[in-house]
């Protein structure tokens, strides 16, 4: 492998990153901390004069400081409240009940966010929201303890990886005004995964576990102090045949360690490597394939996908008093992927000899014919960036200031080469094109959160984004053949995003409104053509707004209604070309998202006194996202579902013993902008019909020795439904998977 100079460059940041001395004062908590999930005592609001100690509480104040980490919600109980828009926070016991298999199961229980499968696996995370394009997840920002996951967050904002399920602890989401504090994509929203935090004391947990399709899973934790620091290693290994014979492997490690650098300091640092094998493919069934048997293996079996990951972050915080604080970020990844897929065509050509043909060939498109040779995508990133950030509180008058301030420098690079096999298995082949990209980008951003009264929270705010691109083209196939060339081109861009929030009440009842400006840069493959040429492709732009209540009163009812309205113009788009192939990104024009969201729990157990735990989940979103002038004028954009709607029910015994059952449900979504309802031969273009979902989980754990058992059954129902017709045919979902393990956890 060849020396990886952005991650040499973050260990020599991380080295030189200050140290300061004095006393301090603990920060708070995150939720949810693993494993104990016993609540941690709530910090004081960042609104209200500071306590004074009581007396005996020196001791406590002198217990070990909570970990450092990076949070888009608040860490007080009340943090909801001072959110100015809407907020999500799905915590440790939520997770532990639904036993997710991955990480989709998790943000199906958000509303307003759609999750679309591919493979069945969950290996690829493809999420939207209020009826952005779920593909690759490229419209939301995903953040894991803060740091970007994409593999390249400005470039090539895309998911070929994503975030573990079995690293998650809590998620957060956040979709109004409060976005402009993280991007650089501020168009949807911000998902933002929280991993293991190291304990205080010893901690550990194993579990196994075995199901159909040869699955098989083994899960380690290990936490402890050694001195002053505190640390947590964990590790994963699954394994599977997979759905449609999907087959894949997975090893996952994760190392963190918190150390004080200061009577006044105190920093985290996290490591972690994930290397990942798939037979994931992008082609899918015909629709006379999927018609004869929707649970046809893959067409594909020889496509193999490689992904390896190393990623680190330091987080450093400095408190220089009560009132002022100073966090500095540093994080650097690098992601190699590569992708081999066997060629194909749709139609067959007179001077080809093909390996195999798949399909009724007496049809137009409704065969796929394999050549015996191969293409393989050898994708190389690397991503480095600082972000110091201050929050300092004063007061003006009677009015209480919040402001938090902060700056980014951040580089990515991309080697992305392209090799054609002679043969379809190969793991080489002749270079076909090769190209650079490179982009340097600058942020920063200020928000204050005016506090009039202890009721009536104002936080106006401004995030500004400048990136410059640079692809470098060495290598270029035209018209079948390749040649070296020496193309470069340059482009960028700024973005100045204002946003305002306000927040009327108290954290039992409070409504909120918002508005704020959504940005995301053009990819550097799109913006900058292969010989050079400004592709002229404009940045994402967009206008949000927000409106709407929460309600925590009596204490057993939790809810939230929000109204919503995005105002694109302009929204980059997969187009798609008259023949059905699916085309490069494209302006898409003017669009308008509008609709609504609402989610209510309700603990019935508490509510009734009876004693058990019964808890009660529902969620609804409606969300209308048309295109507006053009040529599609009024159309649904493409896997923009109008109505998503999931559920959960949750009961669990004082003695251990506890299930739950999932349900969600997606309406039909159209696979293009045409809005086409019959289905072509191909199986690429037409109406994606509606589908359900249901998950069941069964729990035991006796609390003496920590030993425990489970059982889910995945997708209960076993109905194979078309789950998208991207990247290029039909992928289907809905298989049954039903796991049996056991745990072993001691807190």
């Amino acid at each position: 492998m060849r020396p990886r100079t952005l991650l040499g460059s973050f260990f020599l940041l991380a080295c030189v990153t200050p140290a300061f001395a004095d006393e301090a004062k603990p920060a708070p908590p995150a939720p949810d901390a693993p494993p104990n999930e016993a609540p941690a005592k709530a910090a004081p609001s960042p609104d209200a004069a500071p306590a004074k100690p009581k007396e005996g509480e020196a001791e406590a104040q002198a217990a070990p400081s909570p970990v450092i980490e990076v949070s888009v919600l608040g860490r007080s109980d009340d943090a909801l409240q001072k959110v100015p828009g809407s907020g999500t926070l799905i915590g440790a016991k939520e997770i532990r009940r639904a036993m997710p298999a991955e990480t989709g199961e998790i943000l199906r229980r958000v509303p307003g966010l759609v999750v679309r499968p591919e493979e069945g696996l969950g290996l690829r995370l493809n999420v939207g929201m209020r009826g952005l394009d779920p593909t690759r997840s490229r419209q939301v920002l995903i953040l894991e303890d803060g740091m970007p996951v994409a593999i390249n967050p400005y470039g090539e904002p895309d998911l070929y990886y994503s975030t573990p399920v079995e690293r998650i602890r809590a998620v957060e989401v956040v979709k109004g005004s409060g976005s402009i504090l993280f991007g650089p994509q501020t168009i949807g929203g911000v998902v933002n995964f929280l991993t293991a935090l190291p304990p205080d004391k010893p901690e550990w947990s194993l579990e196994a576990q075995a199901g159909q399709r040869n699955y098989f899973k083994l899960s380690g934790l290990y936490g402890g102090t050694a001195g002053d620091a505190r640390y947590v290693l964990q590790f994963t290994r699954k394994q599977g045949d997979g759905f449609r014979d999907i087959e894949f492997h997975a090893t996952d490690f994760m190392g963190k360690v918190a150390f004080p650098t200061s009577a006044r300091g105190e920093a985290t640092f996290k490591i972690a490597v994930y290397d990942e094998f798939s037979r994931s493919t992008y082609v899918g069934l015909t629709r006379h394939m999927f018609e004869l048997d929707p649970r046809t293996p893959s067409i594909a079996p020889h496509d193999g996908f490689n992904v390896r990951r190393y990623d680190a972050s330091l987080m450093h915080e400095y408190r220089f008093s009560e009132a002022t604080r100073l966090r500095t970020f540093l994080y650097g990844y690098i992601t190699d992927r590569d992708w081999r897929r066997q060629n194909y065509d749709r139609e067959a050509k007179p001077d080809v000899t093909y390996e195999r043909i798949v399909g009724d060939p007496t049809v137009s498109g409704a065969a796929i014919y394999f050549r015996n040779t191969s293409m393989v995508r050898d994708r190389d990133y690397q991503v480095l960036g600082i972000e110091p950030r201050v929050e300092h509180r004063f007061e003006t008058g009677r009015v209480r200031h919040t402001i938090t301030a902060g700056a980014r420098a951040h580089i990515e690079t991309a080697d992305r080469k392209q090799f054609q096999g002679d043969i379809v298995n190969t793991a080489a082949g002749n270079l076909e094109t090769r190209e650079h990209h490179r982009t340097f980008a600058l942020a920063g951003y200020i928000q204050d959160r005016l506090a009039f009264r202890d009721d009536l929270l104002v936080t106006p705010g401004v995030r500004v984004e400048y990136a410059a691109n640079l692809r470098s083209v060495d290598r270029t196939a035209e018209t079948g053949t390749s040649k070296d060339v020496t193309n470069r081109g340059t482009s960028d861009s700024l973005a100045v995003m204002p946003g305002i929030g306000m927040v009327y009440g108290t954290p039992k009842l409070n409504f909120f409104g918002g508005v704020h400006v959504g940005y995301a840069p053009p990819r550097v493959s799109a913006a900058i053509l292969p010989g050079g040429q400004d592709a002229q492709l404009d940045a994402e732009e967009s206008t949000n707004y927000e409106i709407g209540m929460r309600l925590a009163r009596p204490k057993w009812i939790r809810a939230e209604v929000t109204g919503f309205v995005m105002s694109f113009r302009n929204q980059i788009v997969t187009g798609t070309e008259a023949n059905g192939q699916q085309s490069e990104l494209a302006n898409g024009g003017r669009t308008l998202h509008r609709g609504a969201e609402a989610q209510v729990t309700v603990g019935l157990g508490q509510a009734l006194s009876l004693p058990l735990t019964i808890d009660l989940t529902g969620r609804y979103t409606f969300s209308v996202a048309t295109f507006r002038g053009g040529p599609f004028d009024g159309n649904r954009l493409p896997y923009a579902p109008l109505h998503t709607a999931s559920a959960t029910l949750d009961v669990e015994h004082r003695i251990g013993i506890g299930g739950q059952v999932a349900w969600s449900y997606l309406s039909d979504q159209f696979a293009d902008e045409y809005n086409t309802v019959l289905v072509d031969p191909t199986g690429r273009i037409g109406v994606v019909p509606a589908y359900h979902l249901v998950d069941v989980a069964l729990r035991y754990r006796h609390a003496k020795t920590g030993l425990g058992a489970l059982l889910t059954v995945k997708n209960a129902l076993d109905q194979v439904f078309v789950a998208t017709r991207l990247p290029d045919g039909i992928q289907t979902g809905g298989f049954r998977q039903i796991n049996v393990g056991l745990r072993w956890d001691h807190r």
